[in-house]
C-alpha cells in the first residue's frame, strides 16, 4: 500500500509558493521547489496558485488548490491558515504580503507584487468576497463566506473616523507609513443606542454600532462610542443639518462625497418656545424615543411660511410623524 505524500506549503519573500514534500510515495523521494506563478481567490473564497514555471515541472500540477481560513496579520497582509484537507498540513500558515487597495460593500481588493526566477516583477490584484459587519466590540469586520464550513471573520483592528462627507475612513499601519481606505455608504439611526452605516442593504452589508444616547451639536448629531475588547471611548459626529417638512416630517440631511444629500426621516414631539424656536424630542421611524433633544431655529421654521408658524404657536404641543408629517 502506497504511503500518501504530505506537502508543506510556504511563501518566499517574493510572494512565490514553495512546494515541499515531507513524505513519499513508494520510491519517489521528497523534494522542495520554488514555483513561479500567481495567487487567485475563486468564487468560493478558496486559494489557488497558478504555476507558470517550476524547477521540476514534471512533478508539480499547473494549478494548486488550497483550503483554509482567512485572517489579517498586524500589517494587514492576508494570512491563509490551511485546513486538514488533501495532502495539506493543517495549521500551516501562508502569508501573502500585499497592499489593501480598496473595499466595496461585498469585496476586499489586495495588490500583490512578486518576482519570478528571472527577477521580473509582476503586480496583480486578488479579491475576497463577503460582507461587512460590526463585531460586538464595535470593530469593523469582513465576513468571508465559503461553499462549505463556517464563515471566516476578518477583524480590522486599526482606527476609523467619520469625515465631513459622512464616510468611514479606516486607517492601518504598514512599515514606515499609514494607509487609509474609504468605506462608502449612508447612515441610519436604529434606536436610542444604535447607529447603522449601510454599505448594501440587500446584502445586509452594514455596521450596526452600539453607542451612547446622541446629542445635538452645532454640526449635526454627536455620539460616544467604545471600540475594542478593552473599549477606547471616543466621540463621533454625523455631520448634517435639519429640515422640516409638513408632509414628510423631520429630515436630517447629510452631505456625501458625490455632492448628493442623504436624508434620515425622523419623527419628533415638542412645542414652540417664547422665541418661536421649536423644541423637540427625536423619535425614529417606529416612533421610539431616541433621547435626543433638538432646538430648531425660527429661521428654519420661517422657510415653511408665516401661516405655518401661526398654526404651531396656537398649539401647546405638536407631534411629527416620520414619513407622514405633522399631527396636531
Amino acid at each position: 500500500m502506497k504511503k500518501r505524500d504530505i506537502v508543506r506549503y510556504e511563501i518566499d519573500p517574493h510572494n512565490r509558493l514553495i512546494y515541499k514534500k515531507t513524505g513519499r510515495e513508494s520510491e519517489v523521494p521528497g523534494f522542495r521547489a520554488v514555483l513561479d506563478g500567481t495567487f487567485e481567490i475563486d468564487k468560493n473564497n478558496y486559494l489557488t496558485y497558478h504555476v507558470k514555471k517550476s524547477q521540476i515541472s514534471d512533478n508539480i500540477p499547473q494549478q494548486l488548490k488550497l483550503k483554509g481560513t482567512w485572517s489579517l496579520d498586524k500589517e494587514h497582509n492576508l494570512v491563509f491558515t490551511l485546513d486538514k484537507w488533501g495532502n495539506q498540513i493543517a495549521g500551516n500558515k501562508l502569508t501573502i504580503e500585499g497592499e489593501l487597495m480598496g473595499a466595496d460593500a461585498d469585496m476586499l481588493s489586495f495588490m500583490v507584487t512578486s518576482k519570478d526566477s528571472d527577477r521580473k516583477e509582476h503586480i496583480y490584484i486578488i479579491k475576497l468576497s463577503g460582507r461587512w459587519q460590526a463585531d460586538k466590540y464595535n470593530r469593523l469586520s469582513f465576513d468571508v463566506e465559503k461553499e462549505k464550513g463556517p464563515t471566516d471573520r476578518i477583524t480590522f483592528r486599526g482606527s476609523w473616523e467619520i469625515n465631513k462627507q459622512n464616510e468611514i475612513i479606516y486607517t492601518y499601519e504598514k512599515p514606515s507609513r499609514a494607509n487609509t481606505i474609504t468605506l462608502k455608504g449612508y447612515w441610519d439611526i436604529g434606536g436610542k443606542h444604535r447607529i447603522i452605516y449601510v454599505l448594501n442593504k440587500e446584502l445586509k452589508s452594514e455596521f450596526d454600532f452600539k453607542v451612547s444616547v446622541g446629542k445635538s451639536a452645532d454640526r449635526g448629531l454627536e455620539y460616544e462610542i467604545g471600540i475594542g475588547a478593552v473599549p477606547a471611548k471616543k466621540a463621533i459626529t454625523l455631520f448634517g443639518s435639519w429640515k422640516l417638512s409638513p408632509k414628510i416630517g423631520l429630515l436630517f440631511e447629510m452631505p456625501s462625497a458625490d455632492g448628493k444629500i442623504n436624508s434620515i426621516v425622523l419623527g419628533a414631539w415638542g412645542k414652540l418656545d417664547k422665541n418661536y424656536n421649536l423644541e423637540i424630542r427625536l423619535e425614529n421611524k417606529r416612533g421610539e424615543d431616541l433621547g435626543v433633544d433638538v432646538k430648531l431655529s425660527r429661521k428654519i421654521l420661517q422657510g415653511q411660511g408665516e401661516a405655518f408658524i401661526r398654526t404651531l404657536s396656537s398649539r401647546k404641543e405638536v407631534s411629527i410623524v416620520a414619513g407622514v408629517g405633522f399631527r396636531w
